[in-house]
């Protein structure tokens, strides 16, 4: 289930202390609804804004036909507005 109803959503809202772990890098921080449409704009622009290489993969398996920028944007964006955006304050 996606969106307001997601239990990982719950769970977060519910205690917002979280770990985010990226390779050999551990960082925490308090996760959040974004507060304003600037806030919301930059999530989307994180999110949607530039592909990365793993993207191209991720899209062959939700997609038809080869990959490309405006296709994974597409995907992102779709994701994105289907779903419900979080915000991670991290410390270091």
């Amino acid at each position: 289930m996606t969106g307001e109803h997601a239990l990982w959503l719950k769970n977060i809202r519910a205690h917002p202390r979280v770990t985010l772990r990226f390779r050999r890098d551990t960082l925490t921080g308090i996760a959040r609804d974004p507060r304003n449409d600037a806030e919301r704009q930059a999530a989307h622009d994180a999110f949607c804004g530039s592909p990365h290489p793993f993207d191209y993969g991720e899209n062959l398996l939700h997609r038809k036909g080869l990959p490309t920028r405006t296709k994974i944007i597409e995907l992102h964006t779709a994701w994105l507005e289907g779903g419900t955006p979080v915000i991670v304050d991290a410390t270091l």
